[in-house]
């Protein structure tokens, strides 16, 4: 049996806790400022709600948040900071959701405004704006101060969280779409691109306590949809992190929400990050684009780019994040789908959804650009897994969506779906797995556990199981045993016995461990024990035999491991089995009996159950002085102290 090593300790990562202001931003008469430069939704200026200049706690992140319920479709909030003493001039700020009743992940979340990014700044004024003079209620304007971690200047790249990345990692920053490799042939496996290596929460100093427990996932990733954060463009690579950061603590703190919203974010110089919790190859539900949430990956742009270009490093980056998200899950990046009732492109800007300039004018421009980027980087996703599923017909047949994409492991592929895992091998082929089997190979880590890859789809096993074979096993179902797996020596001798002996034994109810004698194993099966040595090698204890052999007890050692299997013995009707200490002797009359040690060694020297003294009727007892065993025919006596044995015959 294999060994895990001992886990190491990982170092500690630093952890900040954001510290968020609210202020409430009084509600006034509506007044129509004729100084506001009119824009659209508000033209006529009409301030609803306001709270004069003041000196505020340092902070970086700023929000405006209200009660829900009321109408945001014309809401305009806009702020000003001060910064080094001086006052900026008048931001707009996004809203972050379309409509009340799009609001909610948990109950009391706000509406509200996307968080706004503006440097370190002390002192704050608001306004909002609303052209229909509807009044919001209990508006406040959030300030999130990120705090500083050690690890700001040089946020550290994850890479663990690819998972088997591809050989072929691209490492051009052309803003041109990317060729794949020349490496790649028609003849040869489709290229699968790469998971990009990133900051996970960790690496960006997550308070995890400020999340909900829970997290919500989907079903599949059918889309990805385009954001910016708004907010300024002039930050440095060791202010990214703390940006994030802000936007976390806005997220869960002031609008109530379980996590932060978006899956991903990417800063202007091409680093990405890890966004809401759940783990970055599953379909984890977000809350960037409200009824297009589901099913989608929300992707954001750092920075305000209906203002400023956005960085070329920022867009290749994001492109390789894209690229993999979608490959992964067989998408067509160039192609359109159908979600919340829209028909829009599988990879969409947020205003493409919803009434919003996100992603900013710059972006939006550069969307077809950016999906044959991403479509260069995927080409062919036309592996055998996907080609097998296609035959079991796709998204509508029994495996359902992909659920984690397409990935290397242990050189395969591995695809996670809806409802099986499919797993590809050059040695192996396609095979998938479904229900408590999968449940069963998840648990021992798949391909990496001591089964090694599938070599059937689930079929049906011996006594009306289920089973899958692997290269070096089986796992067997049935709703009464449960799954089990069963692993080289042990399967090829039960997969070794006749249809009538793997009767007796029946199916594995627990899985292989070391048994009680050094170096032995022993793997339980409904009515049998499969046991092992390296000495005697396996064999099997099955029906009475096995009953008693564990009802022995402490006498289990006088006996010792089998050695042979059961079989017929020479007296009409007999069961015999042979073990390095002893035997087991069985008739209907005379029920099982155990026969060992010096009384065992005569006994065989005799001839055993062909002798005159037949078959044991007791096995062994204490005498005086010593030991018995009684027979049809005679007794065999063992003497403590001279060691020596007496046959006597009746």
């Amino acid at each position: 049996l294999a060994i895990p090593p001992m886990a190491m300790a990982e170092p500690k990562s630093p952890i900040a806790t954001p510290e968020v202001s609210e202020l409430s931003v009084p509600v006034v008469q509506p007044t129509t400022r004729k100084e506001i430069v009119p824009s659209e939704g508000r033209a006529d200026g009409t301030v609803v709600a306001a709270m004069p200049a003041r000196t505020t706690s340092r902070f970086s992140t700023v929000g405006i948040t209200w009660a829900t319920g009321s109408d945001l479709t014309s809401m305009q909030a806009e702020v000003r900071v001060r910064q080094q003493q001086k006052w900026s001039g008048w931001q707009p700020l996004e809203n972050e959701v379309a409509s009340a009743a799009d609001v909610a992940e948990v109950g009391g979340a706000r509406a509200g405004t996307a968080p706004t990014w503006v440097g370190d700044a002390n002192g704050v004024e608001v306004r909002l704006l609303n052209s229909t003079r509807t009044v919001p209620r209990d508006v406040k304007v959030s300030l999130v101060d990120p705090k500083a971690i050690s690890t700001d200047a040089n946020p550290p790249l994850d890479r663990t969280l690819q998972q088997a990345p591809s050989p072929h990692f691209p490492t051009s920053k052309s803003s041109a779409p990317e060729s794949r490799p020349a490496t790649q042939s028609s003849s040869s496996l489709p290229y699968l691109y790469p998971a990009p290596a990133m900051v996970s929460r960790k690496g960006w100093g997550a308070d995890e306590r400020l999340r909900c427990t829970e997290k919500k996932v989907d079903s599949t990733v059918k889309a990805a949809i385009i954001h910016h954060t708004a907010g300024s463009n002039s930050y440095t690579p060791s202010q990214s992190a703390s940006i994030v950061r802000g936007i976390y603590a806005y997220h869960t703190k002031s609008m109530g929400w379980c996590d932060i919203g978006y899956n991903f974010l990417v800063d202007k110089y091409g680093t990405i990050f890890e966004g809401r919790f759940g783990g970055i190859w599953n379909p984890v539900h977000g809350a960037h684009a409200t009824l297009w949430n589901t099913n989608t990956v929300g992707v954001s742009f750092m920075g305000n780019f209906e203002t400023a270009a956005p960085p070329a490093a920022m867009l290749e980056a994001g492109a390789r994040l894209v690229a993999w998200k979608l490959e992964g899950n067989y998408r067509n990046a160039g192609g359109k789908v159908t979600l919340a009732g829209k028909n829009i492109n599988v990879i969409s800007g947020h205003g493409d959804v919803m009434q919003t300039s996100c992603p900013g004018k710059n972006i939006r421009s550069k969307m077809s650009w950016f999906r044959a980027n991403v479509e260069a980087k995927i080409g062919s996703y036309n592996t055998p897994i996907y080609q097998r599923w296609q035959a079991l017909g796709g998204e509508t047949g029994p495996a359902g969506s992909p659920f984690v994409g397409e990935h290397a492991k242990a050189g395969g592929r591995i695809t996670n779906f809806t409802n099986y895992d499919m797993f590809w091998s050059q040695a192996s082929g396609t095979h998938w797995l479904k229900g408590a089997i999968r449940a069963r190979y998840r648990a021992m880590s798949d391909v990496s556990s001591y089964l090694k890859w599938p070599v059937s789809d689930e079929e049906a096993g011996p006594l009306a199981s289920k089973r899958n074979r692997f290269q070096d096993g089986a796992i067997y179902w049935t709703s009464k045993t449960g799954s089990h797996d069963v692993y080289r020596v042990f399967y090829s001798y039960y997969t070794g016995l006749d249809a009538k002996t793997q009767g007796y034994v029946g199916l594995p109810i627990a899985s292989q461990r070391p048994w009680e004698f050094a170096g032995s194993q022993l793997q339980q099966f409904q009515t049998a024990g499969l046991f092992w040595t390296r000495s005697t090698g396996a064999h099997a204890v099955y029906r009475s035999f096995y009953s008693h052999y564990l009802g022995m007890g402490a006498n289990r050692p006088n006996l010792g491991l089998p050695t042979a299997d059961q079989k017929p013995g020479a007296v009409a009707g007999s069961q015999v089995q042979r073990f390095s200490k002893g035997g087991l002797y069985w008739t209907s009359a005379l029920k099982t009996q155990a026969v060992y040690g010096k009384i065992y060694t005569t006994y065989a020297a005799l001839g055993a159950e062909k002798s005159r003294l037949g078959m044991p009727t007791r096995g062994d007892y204490a005498i005086s002085g010593g030991r018995a065993t009684d027979f049809q025919h005679g007794k065999i006596t063992w003497n403590s102290t001279t060691g020596a044995t007496k046959v006597t015959y009746r």
